[in-house]
């Protein structure tokens, strides 16, 4: 396995301290605009420059915390090409989609079946916050009762689950640890 080194512009504050192994091979940016056309959202430039790079890779380091979690373990980022890598993010979309409020966008997973996500919930066209949906904690309406859709709404519910990690995706890179 090779560690790939993030070359994007340091403008960006992208870390110099994380590296990607298992990297599939380079998408170009028509995929990505797919996805986006796709999923009704732009994703933000540095998201985009990285995968360009380093396309489905696995972070190293790959350890983050969230609220009072420490030591989660990521795995590796969605693939964002349909001809290329081993799990799509289209897929991915479409297997959380019913699980999680409007404006999720599933972008990798850590070791235990949770997702990160970039969350869109200030609008499709604003810089998204990247959070982590505990895939225990994903319900649709069907799990629910009359009582408790009473109390709360199915995405107050829903995000009872999801727990922000970092304002843009360059601190989430640079919140990674050993």
């Amino acid at each position: 396995m090779i560690a790939k080194f993030f070359t994007g512009s340091n403008d960006m504050g992208i870390p110099n301290h994380v590296t990607f192994e298992c990297c599939t091979e380079k998408i170009d940016i028509k995929d990505i605009e797919e996805v986006e056309a796709a999923l009704g959202v732009r994703f933000p430039k540095d998201f985009v420059e990285c995968m360009l790079e380093n396309h489905e890779g696995c972070p190293v380091p790959c350890v983050f915390d969230y609220g009072d979690v420490e030591g989660k373990v990521f795995n590796t980022f969605y693939s964002l090409s349909s001809k290329v890598g081993s799990y799509y993010i289209l897929t991915a979309f479409e297997d959380i989609k019913d699980y999680v409020p409007d404006g999720l966008i599933p972008i990798g997973y850590d070791a235990g079946g949770g997702n990160i996500c970039f969350d869109y919930s200030n609008g499709k066209h604003a810089e998204p916050i990247i959070v982590f949906v505990d895939h225990e904690c994903m319900l649709t309406e069907k799990d629910l009762t009359k009582e408790e859709l009473e109390e709360k709404s199915l995405e107050e519910w829903q995000r009872e689950g999801i727990t922000p990690i970092a304002s843009t995706f360059t601190e989430f890179l640079s919140k990674l640890y050993e």
